[in-house]
């Protein structure tokens, strides 16, 4: 395996260890949202807050693990 190989492998790795945080951490946030009584935390106010940015964050994240893919299998030479 050659050094790009690795460093791709590894940003992939990494990319996948904050997507992993990321999601965990957004999906505590909504549980506590949810679960909070309405007079400290309105569910109102917090799911069109974090929806969109969960959505952003995702979308963002999937994009950028299928580039590295399509860029993997160009360097292989499967184009």
């Amino acid at each position: 395996m050659t050094d790009f190989q690795k460093e791709i492998i590894s940003i992939a790795r990494l990319m996948a260890r904050t997507l992993c945080f990321v999601i965990l951490s957004m999906t505590l946030c909504l549980l506590g949202g949810l679960f909070m009584p309405n007079s400290v935390i309105d569910n109102k106010d917090i799911f069109p807050i974090i929806g969109p940015s969960f959505q952003t964050i995702i979308g963002g994240f999937i994009g950028l693990l299928a580039g590295v893919n399509l860029a993997k299998e160009k360097i292989n030479g499967n184009s």
